[in-house]
């Protein structure tokens, strides 16, 4: 690969990367909400996605993957339905309640807050005694979302084989690009995370969280009709 093809296919990557998606709400949500160990623990799920993702593309199964219209099926509504359950839990959990002025959001998966909570507390009091779950759940949303991600499948098997000859050491060179894509979605990712940190005394005044756990719902649950629509 010539340099010029190198400095393409950073400046591609990159372009995908920062590009918002599915992984960039649940990280922006997960690291407001719980702090940036929960985004990191967002983001080891999906670098562990990713490199099933990378692994299966060297391989050329991905391929095969994409070849058969059944699996490729499968594989698209199981991800828009995991992406609608977030969704659609995440803004169940935001709803107005009667015993409080302002929705306070809960961790997804959790019941609601009970009568007498104090909407006014700071918000990233409420996960700190229940940390193992909070990252159990960051986790498994990064991996989970990333695993059942069509798009990434389709990215290995159309933008990465655009900088590989065929011919020997095509799956060698297939695994390095592939190793470099992560690399560098990882290290924006780490950035990002840390930029967001550094915002926290605002991003979690209660109004402002409301705000984000609403667009982070909405949003899930758009990516997901757009997945369960696409062909």
């Amino acid at each position: 690969m010539s340099d010029i093809q190198i400095v393409s296919f950073v400046a591609a990557s990159l372009l995908i990367i920062i590009v918002p998606g599915v992984d960039f709400a649940l990280v922006t949500r997960q690291t407001v909400r719980y702090g940036r160990r929960a985004g990191f623990v967002v983001l080891a799920g999906l670098f562990a996605a990713a490199l099933v993702h990378a692994s299966l593309a060297t391989a050329g199964l991905s391929a095969l993957l994409v070849s058969s219209p059944a699996l490729y099926t499968v594989l698209r509504v199981a991800g828009a339905l995991y992406l609608l359950y977030l969704g659609g839990t995440i803004l169940w959990a935001t709803r107005p309640r009667r015993s409080a002025p302002v929705a306070q959001p809960v961790p997804v998966g959790a019941g609601g807050a009970g009568a007498g909570t104090d909407v006014s507390a700071p918000v990233r009091d409420t996960p700190v005694a229940d940390e193992p779950h909070v990252a159990r759940r960051s986790f498994v949303m990064g991996v989970t979302s990333q695993l059942l991600n069509v798009k990434v499948v389709v990215f290995y098997v159309s933008f990465v084989p655009q900088f590989v000859k065929p011919g020997d050491g095509a799956a060698a060179r297939t695994a390095v690009l592939a190793a470099t894509f992560i690399g560098l979605a990882v290290l924006w990712w780490a950035c990002y995370i840390l930029l967001i940190d550094r915002l926290q005394p605002w991003l979690t005044r209660p109004s402002v969280l409301l705000v984000i756990e609403r667009l982070t719902g909405l949003i899930l649950i758009v990516l997901a009709v757009r997945i369960a629509l696409s062909h």
